[in-house]
């Protein structure tokens, strides 16, 4: 009978934070190098749901570890 690891759904969590926290960074700064063809309300509204969203990870990562 195999063992059950029960680091295996820390570590998942671990990888989808810092898979998610690239992709912030990434919209960032495709934000940035856009941000000509974009309305400053829909600037707005994004970078709030990014901002929002890796405060969320960040202090989610800081309890997993």
């Amino acid at each position: 009978m195999p063992r059950n690891d029960g680091n295996k759904y820390k570590n998942q969590d671990l990888k989808k934070i810092e898979l998610t926290l690239n992709n912030i960074h990434k919209n960032e700064q495709f934000l940035e190098e856009n941000a000509e063809e974009l309305s400053a309300h829909q600037i707005k509204d994004v970078k709030e749901h990014l901002a929002a969203k890796k405060k969320f990870l960040e202090e989610t990562d800081g309890t997993i570890k």
